[in-house]
């Protein structure tokens, strides 16, 4: 890969993100207007943003080292995401609008009565949604120290910018960046995609089917189908950064809209990194330790001038989920928590500075942290599943909520998942957690009678 071209369009879009930001900033005048874009956000607007939530370090690199470890079936954690969105598509997505609050834990106070409540909400999501950051981080480390790039002071730099881009624009700035970072994507990896089938025709996806069975002899067991699938989809439908791009639509119908267009978007997009995946694998490709079989197969098939603009690509797609996650997070911080002790009275100037800290606390424990990006975000989605997925659903629906039966489900879902990893049983852990939680809530509710 050609190093300068590289650090050129990256310095190049960070100038460009300067300027996106700046003009986003000089709109910004309240909280409403930082978190969520003044609940004004567009059916493209939406869409876009909700897309750029996922394709990420999970979907690109993530899909890509599944694939190439056990071929098509490294198709299920995009699967999960996808079905996650039609579901959100099918109604939920416009019942979140219609809640009218801020924070998916802010629902514990307006259903269930409980301000201890939303605030143990919060934690939990803020825990799962720091872990998703981390891993995005580490799946740019990842990404550069791949390519050669172990140089402290361009992912630094990298890391910074986003933190600062996302510190001065907030939600706006992340939604207009969004668009392009998106087209951006779009156009490179989908122009890759029919260029390395021009080159090899034979080799289409149809034709790959017959050689499934040289990734066969790994074994998949149950419980990692389950969790590779299933979180995904359950996770989607109380995710604080997906649920505020939601809260942000203009209406309930472009919400519905953009989560149909959001879901076979993704289901399609996924066979772009699953096919890469495949094809080192069945090429013999040499894989280096840490290495990821999308970038080395980028770099089999293209010259080193272009291999530049595709990696920009991947890390576009990192960044677009990462701000998107630093902006939840402290969303969630300043939205759900009181921090009149700090003597800041101007909640605005308050949000960017827990925007910062956020951040900077990421980029900082991500050197602590395992390198295997599909298992982060796969643990970080269940905690927050096993203990908010049944009484958040519950509350979107129902009218009547009890506190006494949301305390059950949190308490028995958090204890389930501390336990079933300590001591697994033939349900995987997540499953039985969730069974546990949902157990929880009866017992609350039969209590509260």
């Amino acid at each position: 890969m050609s190093i300068f071209i590289f650090v050129i369009t990256l310095i190049a879009l960070m100038v460009l993100y300067g300027f996106i930001t700046y003009i986003a900033a000089k709109k910004i005048t309240t909280i409403t207007d930082y978190f969520l874009a003044g609940r004004n956000l567009g059916l493209a607007a939406v869409t876009f943003t909700l897309i750029a939530t996922q394709l990420g370090g999970g979907m690109l690199l993530g899909t890509a080292q599944q694939a190439y470890t056990v071929g098509f079936y490294g198709l299920f954690y995009t699967i999960g995401m996808s079905i996650g969105f039609l579901l959100l598509g099918c109604g939920i997505a416009g019942r979140l609008r219609e809640l009218n609050v801020a924070t998916t834990a802010e629902i514990f106070q307006t259903k269930y009565n409980s301000i201890t409540l939303k605030k143990i909400a919060s934690i939990l999501s803020i825990i799962t949604l720091c872990g998703l950051l981390i891993g995005q981080v580490i799946a740019s480390k990842t990404l550069l120290a791949g390519l050669g790039i172990a140089n402290e002071f361009i992912f630094l730099a990298l890391w910074l910018f986003i933190i600062v881009h996302t510190v001065i624009g907030g939600l706006q700035a992340v939604v207009i960046t969004d668009k392009f970072q998106v087209l951006y994507i779009i156009c490179i990896f989908t122009g890759l995609f029919f260029y390395a089938i021009y080159q090899d025709p034979v080799s289409i996806l149809a034709s790959s089917f017959q050689l499934q069975g040289q990734f066969s002899q790994l074994s998949i067991r149950f419980s990692q189908v389950v969790a590779v699938l299933l979180m995904p989809i359950l996770f989607a439908l109380i995710e604080q950064d997906l649920a505020q791009r939601f809260f942000a639509a203009r209406t309930k119908k472009i919400a519905i809209s953009a989560a149909l267009i959001a879901s076979g978007f993704m289901l399609v997009f996924s066979f772009v990194p699953l096919y890469f995946g495949m094809k080192t694998k069945l090429l013999n490709l040499t894989m280096l330790a840490g290495a990821n079989p999308l970038i080395v197969y980028i770099e089999w098939l293209l010259p080193r001038s272009l291999v530049a603009l595709v990696i920009i690509g991947v890390l576009a797609a990192i960044t677009s989920t990462a701000d998107s996650l630093l902006c939840a997070i402290s969303s969630n911080l300043a939205q759900d928590f009181d921090f009149s002790f700090t003597g800041l009275k101007n909640k605005l100037t308050l949000s960017k500075i827990i925007t910062l800290v956020i951040g900077v606390f990421a980029l900082t424990a991500s050197y602590f942290m395992p390198t295997d990006i599909i298992y982060i975000l796969i643990e970080s989605y269940a905690i927050s599943v096993c203990c908010l997925f049944v009484p958040l659903i519950i509350a979107y629906f129902k009218k009547d909520c009890k506190k006494s039966a949301a305390i059950g489900a949190i308490a028995f879902g958090l204890v389930g998942f501390i336990f079933f990893q300590i001591n697994p049983i033939a349900l995987p852990h997540q499953i039985a957690a969730l069974l546990l939680s949902a157990l929880g809530y009866l017992i609350g509710s039969f209590m509260h009678r």
